[in-house]
C-alpha cells in the first residue's frame, strides 16, 4: 500500500473478522482495538491490518496472564 492506509468503518471490520459491529464496538469500548481517526460525526475509522495486529498483542497478553 502506498504512504497511508485506508481507513475503514467498524461495520467493513466487524465483516473482515467474522464478528458482529456489536463485538467491533465493545473491543473499542474495553480498549482492545483503538480506531485510526474519528469523523466530526463520532464515527470510527479503522485501519484493518493495525486492528489485526491490536488484536494478536492482545491474545498474546492474555495467554501471558494464564
Amino acid at each position: 500500500m502506498s504512504g497511508s492506509a485506508r481507513l475503514v468503518s467498524s461495520s467493513e471490520v466487524a465483516r473482515a473478522l467474522g464478528v458482529t459491529r456489536q463485538t467491533v464496538a465493545r473491543w473499542v469500548r474495553q480498549e482492545i482495538i483503538t480506531p485510526a481517526s474519528v469523523t466530526a460525526g463520532g464515527q470510527a475509522r479503522f485501519n484493518l491490518e493495525a486492528v489485526k495486529q491490536q488484536l494478536r498483542e492482545h491474545g498474546r497478553r492474555q495467554r501471558e496472564r494464564d
